[in-house]
This record gives structure tokens, C-alpha cells and sequence, in this order.
């Protein structure tokens, strides 16, 4: 296998869990040398122990990057062991399904301070390092949901647009150097996410199908790394709506809020605080299962979902 990170030095955040620590894997493969943060101190360990059973070295830090003191010593941490940072992965964020009326305030504000304010602590405490070198790399991981809308995911949507929105400008302004920012938009992948995440809406969450492997996100994140472009998308169909809310907005948010109350709030659940505000160490995983489960249980229900939005579009529209 080519090692085409052997000596570069990669920090992802988000590590402990999902995207972050399938990521991890992929460039311990490629030979990096990996420095992983999470809030979850023991699954963040268990990461690194993965990675370091992959070949690569691998040392954890455990960050809150809503805090902009924490991020800092995580930059500083990093460049003071190895000297320099050679690809950073924005990987950090929360979820939280909720009307917005649902959806209490701190919570808001808590996923807007992860998912949007944690990739400002982070390109501030590294363009003072990078500009003295005179380059990196940031790979953003976002989301569809940073170009479309999701009902019932006000937060989330809020933060994922604002944190692309600030990449493209960053992006911008240092064109033409060899500081570059790009952003990896993954559809519905099999996380833990969905478990994991904050619930107000009284029902139980999934994931809104088709449902994407984590490992195709992991690969994608490690191929913007190594040739950056501003938006690489994970998994084709949910990609193709990006232009159906311009071409057709009509009918793209007629269908929106049936097709999450059809597939992705399902059976009853107690409201939760899921894990805003503490870690859900003992959960986090690198995939949440929802691939094997859709091929058991969820291609069915797709089709008949797909009758259910469409006759519900319909009556609505009587």
C-alpha cells in the first residue's frame, strides 16, 4: 500500500467516534502521524490504539473545540512535539433533532459553538503557523445538509452552512498560496450520530436512507487532503437534490419535512440532551450499525416511505 502521508503530521478532531475516527484509520494506513481530539477520553484512546495497531504513530488529546483555549494547546501541543501541522481535519459536531421550537436555546447555541465556532478556534490558532511555514492544508467536514435544507434540524443546518460559508471565504482569501481549505459534504452516513445526538422531538431518530459507509467518507476526507478542492460530495443521490431546491424549490421543500417524519423520526423516545453537554464515551464507535440494518429492514420501508411522502405531498396540496 502507498504511503502518501508517511512524515506528515495530521491532527483530526472528532476522532473518537464516526467519521473522525474512520478518517484516523485511513491515514494510519497512508502512514501518517496522527495526533487525534475528541471530548471522550477513553474511546479517543481506543482510536489511537487502533491506529498505532495500524502501523502509525498516534498519540490522543483530548479537546473540546468550543473551547478556543483547548483547540490552542492543541495546536500549540502538536507543533511543539513535531514541529509543524500538516493537514488539520475539522471533524468535531453535534446533532440535535428538534423543531426549533423545540429545540432549547443552549442547545442551539451549543451546536453553533462546536460545529461553527470550533473550526474559527481552530484556523485562527493555525494561520500564524502556517503562514510562517507557508502552508497546510484544512479539510472541513461538513455535511448536505451545509447547501440544503432539514427540517427538524435547525441547529445542525445553521451550523454546517455558516462553518461552509466561512471555508469558501477562507478559501478565497488565501488563493494562490499554498494554505488551502476545502470541504468534504458527506449525505447520510452510517454513524453514531443519530444515537448519540440530542432528541427534543418526542420520537426516535434515523438516519434519512440511503445510508453511506463510513469508510467512503473516511476515504474521501483522506483524498481532499491530498488534492483539496472546495466541496467533495459523499454519496451521489443526496448530492443530486443540491440542485433540484434551485431548479424545482417548490417541490424540493414541499417533500423536506415528509420525508424526515416519514424516515428519520420513527417510534417513540424520551427527549435527550444526548451527548451536548458530556461526552457518550461508552457509545461512540466508528459506525453505528445502520448499514447492516438497512439491508435488513430499511430498503423495504424506502418504498413504501416513497408512497407515504408522495401521497402526503399530494393531500397537502388539496
Amino acid at each position: 500500500m502507498a504511503h502518501r502521508f508517511r512524515g506528515k503530521i495530521v491532527v483530526v478532531t472528532g476522532a473518537s467516534s464516526g467519521i473522525g475516527r474512520a478518517a484516523a484509520h485511513e491515514f494510519a494506513r497512508q502512514g501518517a502521524t496522527l495526533v487525534l481530539a475528541a471530548r471522550g477520553r477513553q474511546s479517543l484512546e481506543d482510536a489511537a490504539q487502533e491506529c498505532r495497531d495500524l502501523g502509525a504513530e498516534a498519540v490522543a488529546i483530548p479537546t473540546d473545540v468550543a473551547e478556543e483555549h483547548q483547540v490552542a494547546d492543541l495546536v500549540a501541543t502538536t507543533t511543539a512535539r513535531y514541529g509543524r501541522i500538516d493537514v488539520f481535519v475539522g471533524n468535531a459536531a453535534l446533532f440535535v433533532y428538534g423543531l426549533f421550537e423545540q429545540t432549547p436555546t443552549e442547545a442551539f447555541k451549543r451546536v453553533v459553538d462546536t460545529n461553527l465556532h470550533g473550526h474559527v478556534h481552530a484556523v485562527k490558532a493555525l494561520l500564524p503557523h502556517w503562514q510562517q511555514r507557508g502552508e497546510g492544508t484544512y479539510v472541513l467536514v461538513g455535511s448536505i445538509q451545509s447547501l440544503l435544507s432539514a427540517p427538524y434540524q435547525s441547529a445542525y443546518v445553521t451550523s454546517k452552512h455558516a462553518a461552509l460559508g466561512l471555508m469558501d471565504v477562507l478559501a478565497d482569501e488565501h488563493q494562490g498560496t499554498r494554505i488551502r481549505f476545502g470541504a468534504v459534504l458527506p449525505s447520510t452516513i452510517d454513524t453514531p450520530i443519530y444515537q448519540n445526538g440530542a432528541n427534543y422531538t418526542g420520537k426516535a431518530s434515523h438516519p434519512l436512507p440511503p445510508t453511506v459507509s463510513v469508510q467512503r467518507a473516511a476515504k474521501a476526507v483522506v483524498a481532499q487532503a491530498l488534492h483539496p478542492k472546495r466541496n467533495r460530495y459523499v454519496g451521489r443521490l443526496q448530492a443530486a437534490l443540491v440542485p433540484a431546491e434551485f431548479v424545482v424549490p417548490g417541490l424540493f421543500h414541499r417533500i423536506t419535512r415528509p420525508a424526515v417524519e416519514v424516515f428519520a423520526l420513527r417510534g417513540r423516545q424520551d427527549p435527550t440532551d444526548g451527548n451536548l453537554y458530556a461526552p457518550a464515551d461508552h457509545a461512540n464507535a466508528t459506525d453505528g450499525g445502520w448499514v447492516a440494518k438497512r439491508r435488513r429492514v430499511t430498503r423495504p420501508l424506502l418504498w413504501v416511505g416513497v408512497v407515504a411522502v408522495v401521497g402526503t405531498v399530494l393531500l397537502r396540496r388539496r
